[in-house]
């Protein structure tokens, strides 16, 4: 078989190839600064899809949800050590809603509503400090045996320039949250050998306040809009992530890397409430209970291969 012979001996070559430390500098590199003057972009896309369902006493709805993001990263060497950082974020998203009316009987699909929308995300703008500086850009090529350690700090300032969460619907994905956010993050790098090591990250961020209209659901049917719209002051939950990412090198164009990610992010806090007239009855309508389905908690497991000529292009 010519197709399995020729990717054995391509998979022996590399492998055979001496494989420096880093000469492959990945897509997840956070304790890596730019040199001065140089500049760095990186383009990243993920793309999740899920299912979704809602039950009320009388209708039931099935969605299916999709949502990309393309990131695009630049990183400007400023001083020895220093280096900003911009990120612009481009968002498409897509939810196709089947409306079920509930009958003793089973059910019949009564609508089918379509949202999709594409845009701008929430830009960020910071800077990143190498206070633990590892190996220049051509010492990292050629780096001696045992073990070594770099670390930087970084911290940025999230604008809101992304589409928010329209009040009212609730099938809607938005592209950015609304809110300003500040962040900040601890990367550090550790190698073993010549061809292993290890990116540990830490990441902290603080959303801010702002004043918007929400819409609020009785506790017996998330469907219902009879509540209205109230207007509310949201303090967004703080969120916290750590990353794992462990990398190898096979050769001076080719690595491997995977990453694990566990993401958690605290309540918001709503604050608003309005009293509306239903059956002939006065209802107090309180934001507040939208505190407990803003908390949530996440875990991602991903994989990259990653090319590069930097090593063979700096020997």
């Amino acid at each position: 078989m010519p197709l399995s012979r020729s990717a054995a001996l391509f998979v022996c070559l590399v492998i055979a190839t001496p494989a420096a430390a880093q000469a492959v500098l990945g897509p997840t590199e956070d304790a890596t600064v730019a040199p001065v003057g140089s500049a760095r972009f990186r383009l990243g896309n993920s793309w999740q899809h899920y299912d979704e369902q809602l039950d009320g006493p009388t209708h039931q709805t099935q969605s299916y949800v999709q949502a990309r993001f393309t990131t695009l990263s630049t990183e400007i060497g400023i001083l020895h050590g220093l280096s900003g950082m911009f990120v612009v974020p481009e968002a498409g998203t897509l939810v196709n809603t089947n409306w079920f009316s509930q009958y003793t009987s089973g059910q019949r699909l009564d609508s089918v509503v379509h949202r999709s929308h594409n845009g701008i995300g929430d830009v960020e703008l910071g800077a990143k400090f190498a206070w633990l500086a590892g190996p220049g850009e051509l010492a990292r090529i050629a780096l001696a045996p045992g073990l070594h350690v770099r670390s930087a700090v970084s911290a940025s300032y999230r604008f809101a320039t992304g589409t928010p969460p329209v009040a009212g619907d609730q099938f809607g994905v938005a592209t950015g949250s609304g809110r300003t956010a500040v962040s900040a993050a601890s990367e550090t790098d550790v190698l073993f050998g010549h061809t292993f090591w290890i990116s540990a990250v830490g990441r902290y961020l603080w959303p801010g306040t702002q004043s918007r209209l929400v819409q609020v659901y009785p506790p017996s049917d998330p469907l219902s809009p009879e509540y209205g719209l109230v207007t509310a002051t949201q303090t967004g939950g703080n969120q916290w992530i750590l990353e794992a990412t462990p990398h190898v090198v096979l050769g001076r164009y080719f690595a491997l890397g995977a990453q694990y990610a566990y993401r958690h992010r605290d309540a918001s806090h709503f604050v608003g409430s309005k009293d509306t007239v239903i059956a002939g009855d006065t209802v107090r309508v309180d934001a507040s209970t939208l505190d407990a389905a803003t908390a949530g908690t996440a875990q991602y497991l991903s994989g990259t291969i990653t090319y590069s000529t930097v090593a063979a292009y700096l020997q």
